[in-house]
Parts: structure tokens; C-alpha cells; sequence
């Protein structure tokens, strides 16, 4: 549309401009005049194509610019997520060791360090290894030697090699511990068991006298028999201690159940007693 009418329009003022020889000065004025006036449509057409033009220009730029700012506000976003995760992962390790030297430094055993290296996905709640043998403290070599972090038990050594050792955890059934609770004095074995509740492993507390009264709440400890364990290490709370009934607790004993204080779920430092300081 635009060039058909710019065509005429010049033609019409190049007409005009030719015929302005002829004139005088008067018509010349009155040429020039009726020639602009021609060509002002077309002036203000050829101007707001302009506008669109450079407008459309400005707003592609402009939405060019937003899209990278966007995805340069994205990628920040992404590389403080991550420093923050990795800040948070530094000051859990390092609340995590001042709570294991505090430990340490408290304790009235020689403990051994270490750091569970291996865990068997198929044997999760069975056994773990850690980094120290007897290379480490030939003390290692007795086995059966309790291992404890600053929550409380988490089991007991098997096999012990030259850098690493097998631990067998406190929720494993084999793994077998004389107890007794906090309030109520009532004493018993407390045994690791393979059913699991809602994702965390509990232990049987069993083998009670009838005549002791087992409260939910109540902490449970090593008694220091059966010559493994020493007395006083904490193992767990008592989360269910059924009533004596026909059904349950009927005979010479009842039992409770006891959620290990440790989470087995997420074990990284532990301690190998190795004997009193």
C-alpha cells in the first residue's frame, strides 16, 4: 500500500516542480504548498512505519534481554542451591565430630575411631564395615568388642582384618544384649529383631520377671554381664510394654520393644571400645 502512494505522491510533486518554472514566485509559493500537502500523508505513513519498525526492534531486544536475564537468574538460583546443600552438609560434619570428640574426651573407655566404609544393601540391618584393623590397635584382634557413638550402642565387632572390620549391628537378631530399663529396674535381654517399622529397626526387650512393670518412655542400658558390653551404655527407649495378659506376657516373663537410640539408618562415625582408659 505504502508504495503505490509514495510512487504517485512523487510524481504528482515532481509534476508540480516542473510546472513551478512556469510560475511566478506566488505560484511557485502555491506549488510547493499543495506538494507538501500532497506528501504529507505519505510522510506520516514512511514515519510510523518507522515506529513499528523500531518498536518491534526495542521489544524483541528487550525480550531477548529478559530471556537472559532469566535464565542468568536461573543458573544463580541453581549454584546457590548447591553451596547452600554443601554449607549445610559441612556444619552437620562438623557438629557431627565436635559431638564425637566431646564424646571422647568424656569417656571413661580407650576408644578407637572409625568410619563405616561398606554396607551391604540385601543385609542393610545386619552388619557394616568400618575402616580400622588390627593394623590399626592389635587390641582389635580379641573381637566381640562393643562399638558405640555418642548416641549409644550400635553393635559389636565380628571379623576383624588387617585395615577394615566387621560389625554387626544392634538390631541384627544375633546380636544379643544383657539390659536393664531406667525407672522400673527391669532386666532382660534386649535382641536385635527383623521386623521393621515404618523404615526403622526395633529390638525385642524380653526375658522380663513378671513382677516388674515395663513403661513406654523409659530408657533402656547395658548391664555390663555376659562380658562384652560394660555397664551404662545407653541402648535405646521403650516404645511398647503390653499389659500381662492370656494373649501375651502369660508365662514366667513378658517383654517390651525398644527403638534404638542410634539411627542405624545413617551411621558415618563410630567408636570401638577397646577397654577402660
Amino acid at each position: 500500500m505504502r508504495g503505490p502512494v509514495l510512487y504517485f505522491g512523487v510524481l504528482a510533486v515532481a509534476g508540480l516542480a516542473l510546472s513551478g518554472f512556469f510560475l511566478s514566485e506566488a505560484g511557485r509559493a502555491k506549488v510547493h504548498q499543495v506538494s507538501h500537502d500532497i506528501l504529507s500523508p505519505v510522510y506520516r505513513l514512511v514515519g510510523w512505519g518507522r515506529e513499528q519498525a523500531t518498536g518491534l526492534q526495542d521489544r524483541v531486544h528487550s525480550g531477548e534481554e529478559a530471556l537472559a536475564e532469566l535464565k542468568a537468574l536461573r543458573e544463580e538460583r541453581a549454584k546457590l542451591a548447591t553451596e547452600n546443600s554443601l554449607l549445610r552438609g559441612r556444619e552437620e560434619e562438623i557438629a557431627r565430630l565436635r559431638e564425637m570428640m566431646a564424646f571422647k574426651k568424656d569417656s571413661s573407655y580407650r576408644l578407637l575411631a572409625a568410619r563405616v566404609v561398606e554396607r551391604d544393601p540385601s543385609n542393610w540391618w545386619n552388619a557394616v564395615i568400618i575402616d580400622r584393623g588390627y593394623d590399626d590397635d592389635p587390641a582389635l584382634k580379641a573381637g566381640d568388642q562393643p562399638v558405640v557413638s555418642p548416641r549409644g550402642v550400635v553393635g559389636k565387632t565380628t571379623t576383624v582384618g588387617r585395615f577394615t572390620t566387621r560389625v554387626i549391628l544392634l538390631v541384627d537378631e544375633n546380636c544379643k544384649i544383657s539390659a536393664v530399663s531406667e525407672s522400673s529396674r527391669s532386666r532382660g535381654i534386649v535382641q536385635g529383631s527383623t521386623a521393621i517399622n515404618g523404615g526403622k529397626p526395633q529390638c525385642r526387650f524380653s526375658f522380663i520377671a513378671r513382677e516388674f512393670e515395663l513403661s513406654v518412655g523409659e530408657r533402656v542400658f547395658t548391664t555390663g554381664l555376659g562380658g562384652t558390653f560394660p555397664a551404662n551404655l545407653l541402648i535405646g527407649t521403650v516404645v511398647d510394654a503390653p499389659p500381662l495378659s492370656t494373649e501375651r506376657n502369660f508365662g514366667l516373663y513378658r517383654d517390651g520393644t525398644v527403638q534404638p537410640t542410634v539411627d542405624m539408618n545413617d551411621l558415618q562415625d563410630v567408636f570401638v571400645i577397646l577397654g577402660l582408659k
